[in-house]
């Protein structure tokens, strides 16, 4: 194997659609991140799960970052510094004011009777690498200042040492090794309208994704599964089967 890198950012989304939390260190399993999507918004009315990528009238999403607790359920934050637990009596009402209509939140699969289940609108892969290679390669493209790697909303932020361009197309099929886990990468990342969706700091940018579709075939990233269940920590450092 050799080295391409180290690990830069991990990333944790406690409700699906909603800003993450980046964090010293994950736990992942084949089953994915610990306490990774485990809840998300949806409309009563229809039962759906929030989709920004899709419906604008969800992209407020992106401007609620969430946040688990050592303990208890997780914790919403506002642009405004407001913060809600999942269980707060007072958050349906700040939902549908933050959003312009009733919002509701549910647990993705059973274990918890205070909230309603809702499907998922996919599913997520245990891990979502992303590297500073293919950012920076995306940017130099499309002629976008250098992009906040936010936009893909990784699971890991490799910043790489050697290599150019979309390099994360190369490890498909291949075993990586950070720091001491071994992760096999499954397939590319194929990317939807979040990319361009606005959120704190970072403007709308139909070019991102614009960009991705022209110059690599809709893909930037790839998405992995470790063998068993593993710690990966902010510097691990990143080998590549190639």
């Amino acid at each position: 194997m050799r080295r391409i890198g180290r690990v830069r950012e991990v990333w944790r989304y406690p409700v699906s659609s909603l800003g993450g939390e980046s964090l010293a260190s994950i736990t992942v399993s084949p089953e994915g991140i610990a306490g990774d999507r485990r809840f998300a918004l949806f409309d009563p009315e229809t039962g759906l799960a929030a989709a920004p990528e899709k419906e604008t009238r969800w992209r407020p999403a992106l401007f609620i970052t969430a946040s688990q607790a050592a303990t208890g359920v997780p914790v919403l934050r506002f642009a405004d510094g407001a913060e809600h637990t999942l269980d707060d009596g007072a958050l349906p009402n700040r939902l549908a004011e933050h959003f312009g209509f009733p919002v509701a939140v549910g647990l993705i699969g059973a274990g918890d009777f205070r909230f309603a289940v809702v499907s998922n609108r996919y599913k997520p892969a245990p891990l979502h690498l992303v590297t500073t290679a293919s950012a920076q390669a995306l940017a130099e493209v499309t002629g976008l200042p250098p992009l906040d790697a936010r936009r893909f909303r990784p699971s890991m932020l490799i910043e790489t040492e050697q290599g150019e361009g979309f390099i994360e197309n190369h490890w498909v099929g291949h075993i990586m090794r950070i720091g001491h886990a071994d992760i096999r990468v499954t397939e590319a990342s194929r990317r939807c309208g979040m990319t361009l969706v606005a959120q704190p700091g970072l403007a709308e940018e139909p070019d991102v994704l614009r960009g991705i579709m022209r110059h690599n075939k809709r893909n930037l990233g790839v998405y992995a599964t470790p063998g068993d269940t593993v710690i990966i920590r902010v510097d691990d450092p990143v080998y590549a089967e190639i």
